[in-house]
């Protein structure tokens, strides 16, 4: 994220759902001074096919409105990059979204996109898009649900989720990244919750076995900070460890930072799956932008 001269990628329907998605990408390149790409892709055909399968009375129609939505989508790019002074791109594919946005993705300093929420038909072109470029793109992904008040966000904090994961290191890294480029500091948390320790559930706050698990966490943090600290040493960084189950833990420390920084897996995920199920989750039921990062062994 924090190479030069990469590009801050958007992806946009054009529907209304991804506003908050444009807005942040917007201020991001702002703030970055980079480059903004505003991403739209569409596959009418593949719609119009489902439309009339499903009982449709009007394909041509449907065919008509994706060419508004174009033109639309054009003229929004025209008076965003007018508004913010940003130097803004719009690149219109004939393609899937998820493929057009990770064509991005070995020069963008980050893709960000809405999770949108779309009816069945729509659903099959463009309702897995922010799943599915967060699940295989190389550079970091932010997404970020159309409930999202991103101009409300100035809290100057960014939080990470760290679980001694390698996604979960890249992800400390580029929270420091981040942070440093915009002049915030960084919450990092880690948190753990039913725990055994000689065959018996820890749950007395302030037992040895307690403390144990505590220092055990704490330590996970500091190996996963110790090096993006000394690359940032003048971005303030708070160590937290919490217990609680990870969804809500991570939901309810959501609430005090501007975006939410975590690996693709990790976080209590399977092993081998593009994208945990944790992760997911979240992207669905944040209330801030979430950015998630994949270790760069995974690039391909």
């Amino acid at each position: 994220m924090s190479e030069q001269g990469r590009p801050v990628v958007v992806g946009a329907d054009g529907g209304g759902t991804d506003s908050a998605a444009v807005r942040w990408a917007a201020r991001l390149a702002e703030r970055l001074h980079r480059e903004l790409v505003v991403v739209h892709a569409s596959e009418p055909e593949a719609l119009a096919a489902r439309a009339a399968g499903a009982g449709a009375p009007d394909v041509t129609a449907l065919l008509e409105a994706e060419e508004e939505r174009a033109d639309l989508i054009r003229q929004q790019t025209e008076e965003l990059g007018a508004a913010t002074g940003v130097e803004v791109r719009l690149d219109v594919h004939r393609s899937s979204p998820v493929r057009a946005l990770l064509e991005h993705e070995a020069t963008a300093c980050a893709i960000v996109v809405g999770t949108g929420r779309k009816g069945v038909l729509e659903e099959f072109v463009l309702g897995t898009t922010s799943i599915g470029v967060a699940a295989h793109a190389t550079c970091p992904v932010v997404v970020i649900n159309p409930e999202v008040d991103v101009d409300s966000l100035d809290r100057g904090v960014v939080g990470v989720a760290v679980d001694g994961s390698e996604d979960s290191r890249a992800a400390a890294r580029v929270a420091l990244d981040y942070a440093g480029a915009t002049g915030a500091s960084v919450l990092a948390l880690t948190t753990w919750y039913l725990e055994v320790v000689d065959g018996y559930v820890v749950t007395e706050p302030d037992s040895p076995e307690w403390r144990q698990l505590e220092a055990e966490r704490a330590a996970v943090l500091e190996s996963a900070l110790a090096g993006p600290m000394r690359t940032h040493p003048d971005v303030p960084v708070e160590l937290s460890v919490r217990r609680g189950p990870v969804l809500s833990t991570l939901l309810e420390a959501s609430a005090d930072v501007d975006l939410m920084v975590m690996g693709s897996r990790g976080m209590g995920s399977f092993r081998g799956r593009l994208l945990g199920s944790v992760s997911q989750r979240m992207m669905r039921a944040a209330g801030v932008p979430v950015m998630v990062v994949t270790r760069p062994r995974d690039r391909h």
